[in-house]
């Protein structure tokens, strides 16, 4: 039997900390939003499984777009244009106001 070498582990890396509170440089505030959502499965389960079948719990970060009677928007992640400062919106998400648990405003 070789004479194994113990194994080697590689260091941790240090991971960079980024200001959370970096100045806003788009017209929009930043919300932590609680929410419930609707499950559905297809498949055959028994009464019991089905007695377990709780509703989501999603919780989104993000700037909040707009607001209506009904609903509001928001975005987690936008790219702006330096030359004409125009706005794109990406991971967008439009929820009920009836759905809505919770809606912290994040500084």
């Amino acid at each position: 039997m070789a004479d194994r070498k113990p194994k080697r582990r590689k260091p941790r890396r240090k991971r960079k900390l980024v200001d959370a509170t970096q100045p806003n440089d788009i017209p929009y505030s930043k919300y932590r939003i609680e929410w419930i959502d609707i499950i559905s499965d297809s498949g055959w389960a028994s009464d019991k499984e089905f007695d377990r079948m709780k509703l989501a719990s999603p919780v989104n970060e993000g700037w909040l777009y707009s607001e209506n009677k009904d609903s509001i928007k928001v975005f987690a992640s936008y790219d702006k244009d330096e030359d004409t400062n125009e706005i794109t919106f990406g991971d967008r998400t439009m929820i009920p106001w009836a759905c809505i648990k919770k809606m912290i405003k994040l500084k």
